[in-house]
């Protein structure tokens, strides 16, 4: 049986015009290389609270996931942030794409305070780093819809949507929005180009395809 293999990116929010996890997912639907063994699925997502839990429920229908990554913008990284714990909370001052705002600053009422990815981590930075690109981890994956799917996905918080590995990876801008920002704003951003995100991307998702693949074997991941 084929690995399933989903990838998101999110759509443009307020302060992101573009979205490069949305430039992503379309490169990846051109350009990705194939993978044996794996059906892959990528989606677009919208920054929206609301409708988050049906299109995940959605989804887990549909293309049934034994691996998600999800990737989305911090301006803030500096290269590949690999996130590495969601927490149970959402800002209560951050409208959505939608303009709507959460009303409690818990994702799951009496959910756990915080999940962990089960993406393989320390194998992604290392082939990262091989390949030359820039790569961090983080413990700290914001208050913002990147941090809500995070945990929805790692904690199985949407009936339907339990992938057995997941986890969440945060990306500059790409190096040809910088022009569109305020110089002073953009002198303290790093960013990629498209082909640095897409290189990148598909060195994560080989590297958990193949994770998942030696534990159905029985064997170690690398």
């Amino acid at each position: 049986m084929n690995v399933r293999l989903l990838v998101t990116g999110f759509s443009a929010f307020p302060g992101a015009p573009v979205n490069p996890s949305e430039v992503l997912v379309e490169r990846l639907r051109r350009d990705a290389p194939g993978f044996d063994g794996v059906d892959l699925v990528t989606r677009v997502l919208p920054v929206a609270y609301q409708s988050m839990p049906g299109l995940l429920g959605a989804l887990g229908g549909e293309a049934r996931p034994d691996i998600a990554i999800h990737f989305g913008l911090a301006e803030t990284a500096k290269g590949f942030r690999l996130e590495r714990i969601a927490r149970n909370r959402s800002s209560l001052r951050a409208a959505d794409a939608a303009g709507f705002v959460p009303r409690t600053p818990a994702i799951a009422v009496g959910g756990p305070r915080a999940a962990r990815s089960s993406l393989p981590l320390d194998a992604i930075a290392e082939r990262l780093r091989g390949l030359g690109l820039p790569v961090q981890t983080s413990d700290n994956a914001g208050a913002y819809l990147c941090n809500y799917l995070f945990y929805q996905s790692c904690t199985g918080g949407v009936d339907g949507f339990r992938p057995a590995m997941s986890g969440f990876v945060h990306v500059p801008f790409l190096d040809t929005q910088l022009a569109s920002i305020p110089p002073r704003r953009a002198s303290r951003l790093a960013s990629l180009t498209e082909e640095e995100l897409l290189r990148g991307a598909v060195a994560i998702m080989e590297i958990c395809v193949a994770a998942a693949q030696a534990t159905r074997c029985g064997g170690r991941s690398a």
